[in-house]
C-alpha cells in the first residue's frame, strides 16, 4: 500500500540516495522530501483533469464584486486546484454544457444560479493513486530534490526528462480508462440504421 514515505523513498532511489522510515525523521532526506512533497503533487494534480482527483460540488453563492461583468459570484472550494467547468444544478435538455465563468481572487464567476462547480481536487490518499500516477508524482519529486540533495546537475536532468515521460505515460493511461464505448457503438447503429 503507497504512502508519502513509500513514494519519497522511490523518488529517494531515484536519484541514488538512502530511504527513510518516516517522513516526519529529523534527516536531511526526510526533510528536504516533506519540504517539496505537497507542492510537488498539488503541481502534478492542477496539470491535467485526472479521474481519480476529479470531484462535483454545489458552489456557495457571496457577494458580488463584479457585477457589471457577472451575474453571480461563488466561493472557490477551499480543495479546488483547477475548476474544469460549471455545470447547470438543473440540466435542461437543449442545454450546452458551456457555461463561461471565471476563476480568481478565490472565487468563482458566473452568469450560472445555481451552479455546480467540476474540479480537480486535493488528493491526499495516496494509497488510491493509480500506479502509474504514483510513478510520476515519484520522478517529479525526484527531480525537485536532486539538487538540494545531491548537487548534481546531470542527475536533476535526468530525473526532470524521466519525470515527463512519466507523466505522459500517466495521462495517457488516464484517458484510456475514461473513454466511453456508447459513442462507438451509437454511431455504428446511426450507420447501419
Amino acid at each position: 500500500m503507497s504512502s508519502v514515505t513509500s513514494i519519497c523513498n522511490i523518488a529517494l532511489s531515484n536519484i541514488g540516495k538512502k530511504t527513510i522510515s518516516d517522513i516526519d525523521e529529523p534527516s536531511t532526506e526526510a526533510r528536504t522530501c516533506k519540504l517539496h512533497y505537497t507542492l510537488t503533487r498539488d503541481r502534478l494534480l492542477q496539470s491535467y483533469e485526472w479521474e481519480f482527483a476529479k470531484t462535483m460540488v454545489d458552489l456557495a453563492e457571496v457577494a458580488n464584486p463584479r457585477p457589471e461583468r457577472w451575474r453571480h459570484a461563488y466561493a472557490r472550494p477551499q480543495n479546488c486546484l483547477k475548476p474544469l467547468r460549471i455545470v447547470p444544478a438543473v440540466l435542461l435538455p437543449g442545454d450546452g454544457d458551456d457555461v463561461a465563468y471565471q476563476a480568481t481572487e478565490g472565487l468563482i464567476f458566473c452568469d450560472q444560479s445555481p451552479a455546480k462547480l467540476e474540479f480537480v481536487r486535493q488528493f491526499d490518499d495516496p494509497a488510491r493513486y493509480p500506479p502509474l500516477f504514483e510513478e510520476a508524482l515519484s520522478w517529479a519529486l525526484s527531480a525537485k530534490i536532486a539538487i538540494p540533495l545531491t548537487s548534481d546537475q546531470s542527475t536533476r536532468k535526468d530525473a526532470y526528462q524521466i519525470a515527463a515521460s512519466s507523466f505522459e505515460a500517466a495521462k495517457e493511461a488516464d484517458a484510456d480508462e475514461n473513454r466511453s464505448s456508447w459513442n462507438d457503438s451509437s454511431t455504428l447503429m446511426t450507420a447501419r440504421g
